[in-house]
């Protein structure tokens, strides 16, 4: 059933119509099959040097797809992979940046050596080295920018080496993104996923926080989003930044925007130390009583107990939690959490004996009271 399209699509690509190849290496990406590509991938590869970029660029797009439907088939021929990025033309370049990138994700060290051009490439990007038909609000070709950072941030994870070549223009491209559009934002917030995924570097992380920062003092939903989730991604591996930003934070569970608050839920328990769970695991409280999804409110209820149980700072709070846990979720509670409590309130800490006899006696006046 194939073998008709096959034919036909040899014929386009094998014609002397530039626009008639291009047509049969747009059909290829989207009908062609894992079964086509050895009788195909010849004229594809000629495809690659044709002197129309629009059909290099087209090629390149076919290449991924067989890279996509079958890696083995493409695998011998990374370097005119890597020739694509000194194409005369950034369509072309642009279009290669997603093989590389795809191929970079399966073997980051392969790519190693290329960061010195991805970076050459987003510095001249950033100082408006190509022309004005890839710029976007004024923003020169941001879709590229966001690229090339994801490409980074794969060879530059936990690569000391790597990541320093890359910090002096992350930084710029951070700074000249700064202009207040949507555009500017997402290239912002693209870097802080940078930032984050690289070896670590001060002046980065602060200027990412700083980013954030803006994000989340913003009246816009979206904006919001990105800051709340851009500061998650840094306080998982660098906590040190949730204190700065916890009180910003906690005014989102105010905003009217569900996704928002289920967000911020979720970084609210990422960012809780010894220092700040009471006041955190409070605001968790607050709002589990005012929950009506079962989901949310199993979820809540798994978090709260397990963040007691990690960073209670004395047996009489986490006694005291737990049972309030127990008022507001019921039977969401897992039996396990019920038993910790009774093994506590039995046991007692075995550290001073008066102290868990109080201990005792202020747990029964209180489910005395609950009782009532």
């Amino acid at each position: 059933m194939n073998q008709p399209k096959q034919q036909q699509l040899q014929r386009d690509l094998q014609s002397p119509n530039h626009l008639q190849v291009c047509v049969g290496l747009i059909a290829l990406t989207n009908i062609g099959t894992r079964d086509m590509i050895p009788a195909l991938l010849p004229s594809v590869l000629t495809s690659l040097d044709h002197k129309q970029a629009l059909v290099r660029k087209k090629a390149v797009m076919a290449m991924h797809h067989f890279w996509r439907m079958d890696p083995e088939s493409v695998s011998d021929y990374t370097d005119q992979f890597r020739r694509i990025l000194c194409d005369t033309d950034p369509s072309v370049m642009a279009s290669g940046l997603h093989i590389l990138m795809a191929m970079a994700k399966d073997d980051p060290s392969a790519y190693k050596d290329l960061v010195p051009s991805f970076v050459s490439i987003l510095k001249q990007i950033t100082e408006h080295r190509l022309s004005r038909d890839y710029d976007y609000h004024r923003m020169p070709a941001p879709w590229i920018q966001i690229k090339l950072l994801q490409i980074l941030g794969i060879l530059g994870a936990a690569d000391q080496s790597a990541s320093e070549g890359m910090y002096e223009v992350i930084h710029e491209v951070m700074r000249r993104a700064d202009t207040g559009i949507n555009v500017g934002y997402a290239i912002m917030y693209e870097c802080v996923r940078t930032v984050t995924s690289i070896y670590p570097n001060t002046t980065l992380l602060n200027a990412a926080a700083d980013s954030i920062a803006r994000f989340m003092q913003s009246e816009n939903h979206n904006l919001k989003y990105l800051g709340v989730t851009g500061l998650a991604s840094v306080v998982e591996d660098h906590p040190r930044y949730a204190a700065k930003h916890q009180m910003a934070v906690m005014d989102c569970l105010e905003d009217p925007d569900e996704t928002l608050k289920r967000k911020t839920l979720q970084l609210l328990y990422r960012m809780t130390n010894p220092v700040n769970v009471e006041v955190i695991v409070g605001k968790l409280l607050d709002f589990l009583r005012s929950a009506t999804d079962v989901f949310l409110r199993t979820q809540l209820v798994a978090q709260i107990s397990q963040l007691a149980e990690r960073f209670a700072p004395s047996n009489q709070w986490f006694i005291t939690t737990l049972t309030t846990v127990f008022e507001l979720g019921g039977d969401l509670v897992k039996p396990a959490v019920a038993h910790t409590v009774m093994r506590l309130i039995a046991e007692g800490s075995g550290e001073d004996d008066d102290a868990d006899d109080e201990l005792r006696q202020d747990v029964v006046e209180d489910y005395m009271e609950l009782l009532k």
